[in-house]
């Protein structure tokens, strides 16, 4: 016996035709399900967030370069650490909180 390909696939069904499909948007229509499009749209203060981000992003690395300076201070032994200065900054943020 002899089996040929004639082209049909069984496993993915083949398309409804048009009068069929149709008929079902009519269905969908009627029913409430009309078919809707998505849409975004952002919040001023979302858009202000993304160009603070990209601002921050783009910024040099101050802070590591700063950070990199105490260390080697630390290291070498030159670094004081200004007890009263930490205190009063400790103790104005514990009683002027925003």
């Amino acid at each position: 016996m002899k089996i040929e390909n004639n082209g049909i696939n069984p496993l993915t069904p083949q398309g409804a035709d048009p009068i069929q499909r149709a008929d079902r948007k009519m269905v969908n229509e009627a029913n409430g399900f009309a078919q809707r499009r998505d849409s975004v749209s952002l919040s001023s203060d979302a858009r202000l967030l993304a160009k603070a981000r990209s601002a921050a992003d783009s910024a040099p690395e101050l802070e590591n370069e700063r950070l990199n300076q105490i260390r080697q201070r630390i290291e070498s032994g030159d670094y004081t650490i200004q007890v009263e200065e930490i205190a009063r900054k400790l103790a104005a943020r514990a009683y002027f909180k925003p």
